[in-house]
C-alpha cells in the first residue's frame, strides 16, 4: 500500500490542478473583457502556478497529459496578455511585447490543429500582428519581425496565414499595409483595441469548451460524462462525497 500513495496524492492533485486551471482560465478571459485585472485573478493565478510547480515535483509516469498541458499553456498566455498594455516610457525589463505573446499564441494553435478552427486561428494571429505593429515596430522590431515571419512546414496553411495577412494589412498603412496614409487616430478607430481583446476571448473560451471537462468539475456539476445523474449521485455517494 505504500508504494501505492505517491501515485495516489499525484492523481488527485492532477484531478485538482485540472480543475483549478480550467477556473482561473475562465476568470482570467472574464477579466480581459473588464479590461484589467482584479485582485482574486491575480491571486488565482499565482495560485495554480505555484500547484502546478508542486504537481511537477511528483514522480509522474510521464509528461502530464496532454489536454491539461494545453489548458496550462492557454492560462499562461491568457494571464500575458491581460497584463499587456502598450508600451510607453517605463521600464521594459520586465514586458512582454505582443509580438511574443502572437508567437506563442500562433504556436500553440499550431500544435493542436486538429483542435482549432484554422480561419479563426490565423484571424486572431493577423489582428495581433497589426497592433503588433502599431506599438512596437520602434521598440521591438526583432520580436515584431518574428510574428511576421512565422510560418509553418505546411504550405496550406501557410497560405490560410498569408490569406489572413493580407486581408488585414489592406487596412494598414505603409510601410507594412497598402491603404492609404492615415493619422494614429484612425487607426485606433480600425484596430480598436477592445475588439483584439473580444476575439482573444471568444476564441479561448470556445476552444475550452471543446477540451475534456475536469472530473471535479463534472462532479460539481453532478453528472459525470457518460453517467446519468442518478448513476453520478450513487458514484458520489459510494466514495463518500
Amino acid at each position: 500500500m505504500g508504494d501505492q500513495r505517491p501515485g495516489t496524492r499525484a492523481t488527485v492533485d492532477l484531478l485538482i490542478l485540472d480543475y483549478i486551471v480550467c477556473l482561473c482560465v475562465s476568470g482570467l478571459l472574464e477579466a480581459i473583457l473588464d479590461g484589467r485585472p482584479t485582485e482574486d485573478i491575480e491571486w488565482v493565478a499565482v495560485f495554480v502556478e505555484q500547484f502546478h510547480r508542486l504537481v511537477l515535483g511528483h514522480r509522474l509516469e510521464g509528461p502530464l497529459p496532454w489536454d491539461l498541458d494545453l489548458k496550462l499553456r492557454i492560462l499562461y498566455l491568457s494571464n500575458l496578455f491581460l497584463h499587456w498594455d502598450p508600451p510607453k516610457d517605463r521600464d521594459l525589463g520586465h514586458f512582454v511585447p505582443l509580438s511574443d505573446i502572437a508567437v506563442q499564441f500562433m504556436d500553440l494553435c499550431h500544435s493542436a490543429i486538429d483542435n482549432v478552427s484554422r480561419r479563426r486561428w490565423f484571424d486572431l494571429g493577423a489582428h495581433f500582428m497589426v497592433h503588433a505593429m502599431l506599438e512596437e515596430q520602434a521598440r521591438f522590431p526583432d520580436q515584431l519581425q518574428r510574428l511576421c515571419n512565422w510560418r509553418t512546414n505546411d504550405s496550406e496553411l501557410d497560405i490560410w496565414w498569408e490569406v489572413s495577412r493580407t486581408m488585414f494589412l489592406e487596412h494598414m498603412p505603409p510601410p507594412f499595409g497598402t491603404a492609404g496614409p492615415m493619422s494614429r487616430e484612425e487607426l485606433d478607430r480600425t484596430f480598436p483595441p477592445q475588439c483584439l481583446q473580444n476575439r482573444f476571448v471568444d476564441f479561448f473560451a470556445d476552444f475550452m469548451d471543446i477540451l475534456d471537462v475536469p472530473l471535479l468539475l463534472q462532479l460539481e456539476h453532478g453528472q459525470l460524462e457518460g453517467l446519468t445523474r442518478e448513476e453520478t449521485r450513487q458514484i458520489r455517494e459510494y466514495c463518500g462525497f
